[in-house]
């Protein structure tokens, strides 16, 4: 077994929370995450907005294809347990170069519209966040959301994230949340 698919085997595990279970993307997620990507609604915050459907499919498939053959953190897809629905899916990864300092590592979510205001992409957040300061022992983790989401940084406040700056990039204003890991010598 190579160093990649040990990596994979400790890292890239289901993690549950009591409704979901949060699992690595396969192959097979590209028609959903398609699916979410395309509605005008829910890409309106997100940095890369495909304008069709033969561009949410590109992207699709990059998000599936780096998850399976890159080294870093990745994606996970929000699955209700008592119907198996998929949500969305949530992302620890590390922050773009020109959002931030090559270092940074930052969560993320995207859920369908049909999943919205029920406390699923906090839940799912809040899971991975706990993973990243447990089995990664990461120091700080970061977020980064556009002007005008009030959506996410309600959820990234619940998680106890707080503002740190604002930054324009182009014509979009982005504001940056981190939070510290829980002192465990408490």
């Amino acid at each position: 077994m190579d160093i990649f698919e040990r990596w994979r085997r400790k890292y890239r595990i289901d993690l549950e929370t009591t409704r979901l279970v949060l699992r690595p993307l396969v192959p097979e997620d590209v028609d959903w995450i398609s699916d979410i990507s395309v509605d005008p609604e829910v890409n309106r915050f997100l940095w890369d907005r495909p304008k069709s459907a033969k561009q949410a499919r590109l992207l699709g498939e990059a998000i599936v294809y780096w998850d399976l053959h890159a080294c870093h953190f990745g994606h996970w897809a929000i699955q209700d347990k008592a119907t198996n629905e998929i949500h969305g899916w949530t992302e620890l990864g590390k922050l773009r170069p020109w959002w931030g300092p090559g270092d940074e590592i930052a969560i993320s979510y995207v859920l369908r519209r049909a999943s919205w205001g029920r406390g699923i992409a906090t839940e799912a957040a809040e899971r991975l966040l706990r993973y990243a300061f447990e089995a990664h022992r990461l120091e700080r983790v970061m977020a980064t959301i556009m002007a005008g989401n009030s959506a996410s940084r309600r959820i990234l406040e619940k998680l106890g994230m707080r503002f740190t700056r604002s930054r324009w990039l182009d014509d979009t204003e982005l504001q940056y949340f981190t939070v510290n890991a829980p002192d465990v010598s408490d």
